[in-house]
């Protein structure tokens, strides 16, 4: 997130410039040729970024995952989960801000509701701010619906605008990632092995269709839960998806989706899949489990908001032990 210099050093201004203006990036609309598919811990940024520790007004906070960016004039925000085992609702969504990328300050939670909610996809749509968070109901036979937030005042107020999706009772949509993609909006969302979509041809309506042959994706734990932000090619659409072939959070898979129309939907795994797995060594923030992938181009390359968990099991470290790093692509 903080560009760097030949001398090393951080350079806001070209930040600033990047990604100001009216011709600005505003993911998901458009992306650069390049796509980040070999992400490295950045230089320079002492990871983890953001733990649990930095939370000041969740009382018994387990930890923070499921990071989303947005860059904002000399701002990096990061939108996240804080998840508390023994609180209700279980989680929330808080929010953080960095001039560089490498040092972060919590500002807080910034959106709760009566559902646990994590996944706070963000982004910018015609100059407006929308948030599309997970929420998940501890009720089966009631899931709780995907709903779309707009900022009322970025980036602390939020407020509901449309219901995307009412899942039947027993069938969770998580994770509901929004791209747009020749002319109409869509909405991808899993369960863990199978993979959905819906599409409205505008982003705040409440009449948002289900594909034609949903799931779209049937029976791939290795890729049908969404897992970061799509980056939206004139010819394809580059998705991250959750591996949960093992366990939860194995790994971030890329697939690049070639023919998405109300009818039909083809993908296939990028080459240079996974994206980013866990580092293996024995004691480390992402030595476990990692599967979230955030990225962002700056002009010289990416950066990426991941996290991790050092997967000690609960015996050592609790369950929910997820933690914030950042990634350079």
């Amino acid at each position: 997130m903080h560009t760097e210099t030949q001398s090393g050093t951080v350079d806001p201004d070209r930040i600033t410039g990047r990604y100001d203006g009216p011709d600005a990036p505003t993911y998901p609309r458009g992306g650069p040729e390049r796509d980040p598919l070999d992400p490295e811990p950045a230089p320079g940024v002492t990871n983890p970024v953001l733990t649990v520790a930095d939370v000041t007004d969740v009382e018994g906070a387990h930890c923070v995952a499921d990071p989303f960016l947005l860059p904002q004039g000399d701002t990096w925000h990061l939108f996240f989960e804080v998840y508390a085992h023994y609180r209700r609702p279980t989680a929330v969504i808080a929010h953080a801000t960095s001039p560089d990328g490498a040092d972060w300050t919590y500002d807080g939670v910034v959106l709760e509701t009566q559902h646990h909610l994590s996944y706070p996809y963000v982004f910018r749509w015609d100059g407006t701010h929308y948030m599309v968070p997970d929420a998940w109901s501890k009720d089966p036979a009631a899931p709780a619906p995907v709903m779309l937030y707009r900022a009322r005042d970025f980036p602390r107020e939020w407020e509901p605008v449309a219901e995307i999706i009412s899942p039947p009772a027993g069938a969770d949509r998580h994770d509901c990632t929004l791209v747009r993609w020749e002319g109409r909006w869509w909405a991808l969302c899993g369960d863990g092995r199978n993979l959905y979509a819906y599409h409205a041809p505008s982003l705040d309506t409440a009449e948002w269709t289900p594909h034609a042959a949903n799931p779209v994706v049937e029976g791939r734990p290795a890729g049908a839960r969404p897992g970061g932000r799509p980056i939206v090619h004139d010819d394809r659409i580059l998705a991250f998806y959750q591996d949960g072939t093992d366990h939860y959070g194995g790994q971030v898979r890329a697939y690049e989706i070639t023919e998405l129309t109300p009818e039909t939907y083809r993908d296939r795994e990028a080459t240079r899949s996974p994206v980013v797995t866990a580092n293996g060594e024995r004691f480390g923030w992402i030595s476990g489990f990692t599967h979230q992938f955030d990225p962002w181009d700056d002009g010289e390359g990416w950066w990426c908001a991941v996290d991790g968990n050092p997967g000690l099991g609960w015996q050592v470290t609790g369950d929910h032990h997820w933690a914030i790093g950042m990634y350079r692509a």
